[in-house]
């Protein structure tokens, strides 16, 4: 399995159809990636570090056909550093990005 725990500081923000709730600069995030050992399944998880998550807070799952990352759930897209640590381990991001 491949899995590796970091820190991030991002720029968040809360949208619906309405617009913009909620937005707040240079949150410091701790960030979870993990992939399994087939590389079909993984998974990730975000918070923000000041709350523990009560501000911020994400998770879901990524499904992968190869290298390929065809699908993910949880999130309406698939927060920034979660696609950096897949593409530094090398998966293919291009149909999620």
């Amino acid at each position: 399995m491949k899995q590796e725990t970091f820190q991030d500081t991002q720029c968040l923000q809360l949208e619906t159809s309405y617009g913009v709730l909620r937005k707040q600069n240079d949150v410091e995030l701790d960030v979870s990636v993990r992939v399994n050992d087939s590389d079909q399944y993984g998974s990730f998880e975000i918070y923000d570090i000041e709350t523990g998550g009560e501000d911020w807070y994400a998770e879901g799952g990524l499904w992968f056909e190869g290298i390929k990352v065809v699908e993910y759930d949880g999130v309406f897209s698939l927060p920034i550093p979660v696609i950096n640590k897949l593409k530094e381990w090398g998966y293919d991001v291009s149909e999620v990005e």
